[in-house]
């Protein structure tokens, strides 16, 4: 088996980034229905468990886009591997919020048919690798799609 592509390095730090917003949120929060030091407690947990846990997310992702397939893992408590076979493919999007666009990175979203609010996204890759990946799925889906109805 080969070595599973990893998403850029820029989407840790915007993971990182929304934990220190929910820090800062959860904090708040508690400062104002609370006390101080219930703030501090809420966010120093926050911080104490989010940021490890953002660093085990990146380091659990991985994707390939194989001869009939795309293969994913990723997951910290629950590992998840999954296989989305070309010909299930529906559409592909590429999606990037205002913070993603700033750090030049994308999510590629892949719908597939039967599926009920289960599409696959591969997070975090660069916006020309988003683009490639988009019209690479969306050549192996006309591919097998011609080849192998559904």
């Amino acid at each position: 088996m080969t070595d599973l592509r990893k998403p850029d390095t820029r989407i840790y730090y915007l993971w990182n980034l929304e934990i220190v917003l929910l820090t800062l949120f959860l904090g708040a929060g508690t400062l104002f229905f609370v006390d101080v030091a219930w703030a501090l407690t809420v966010s120093g947990a926050v911080l104490l468990l989010g940021l490890p846990y953002t660093y085990l997310r990146f380091r659990a992702w991985g994707f390939e886009l194989r001869d009939d397939h795309l293969y994913l893992e990723h997951g910290v408590l629950k590992k998840v591997r999954s296989m989305v076979p070309h010909v299930r493919i529906q559409h592909v999007d590429t999606q990037r919020g205002p913070v993603a666009r700033i750090l030049g990175i994308s999510n590629v979203v892949v719908y597939t048919a039967g599926s009920r609010g289960r599409d696959v996204i591969i997070p975090g890759l660069l916006r020309e690798d988003a683009g490639d990946m988009q019209e690479k799925l969306r050549d192996v889906a006309i591919e097998s799609g011609s080849s192998d109805a559904v």
